[in-house]
């Protein structure tokens, strides 16, 4: 796995580690499936914690990969418009979006934390895990993409190439 400087900060040392995570939930996912498949088709059997299972490990793989991919600068980015820009205007239009997302971050753990606070305890209905531990996996992932973003604002990483 590619590193790019990894292992100098916390947050680099913490996204090497998620990256591992991420690879053994891709790795579970794709087992899950194939078990559900299999079970399915050629016995007729279905559990619901299969199905809760794998719907957790795709949405922990997504959140956990997605502070991977904003670190290497590889975020999907639609900016054929932006590119017309000014270099100057175009260094402005990435700053404002790093801002942005960092905002969204904010914003998306801030509501969490007030969604757990009413909801947390409630268990899932098939796994009977309480939502606090179901959903730490995504904030987790929005935590560690404030910080590669906030880490990338000051860094001033944000320069559009």
């Amino acid at each position: 796995m590619e590193r790019n400087g990894s292992g100098r900060t916390f947050l680099d040392r913490a996204l090497v580690l998620v990256g591992y995570l991420s690879m053994g939930i891709l790795v579970l996912l794709a087992m899950l499936v194939l078990l559900q498949i299999t079970l399915r088709n050629l016995f007729s059997i279905a559990f619901a914690w299969l199905d809760e299972l794998a719907r957790w490990s795709q949405v922990s793989m997504v959140y956990l990969s997605v502070p991977l991919l904003a670190q290497r600068n590889q975020v999907l980015e639609v900016d054929s418009f932006v590119k017309m820009f000014p270099h100057y205007l175009r260094n402005i239009v990435a700053i404002f979006s790093a801002a942005l997302t960092f905002a969204f971050c904010v914003v998306f753990l801030w509501s969490g934390y007030a969604l757990m606070g009413k909801a947390g305890t409630v268990k899932t209905p098939a796994l009977g895990l309480p939502n606090n531990l179901f959903f730490a996996p995504v904030f987790l992932g929005m935590v560690l993409l404030g910080g590669t973003t906030l880490q990338a604002i000051l860094q001033k990483k944000w320069r559009p190439e």
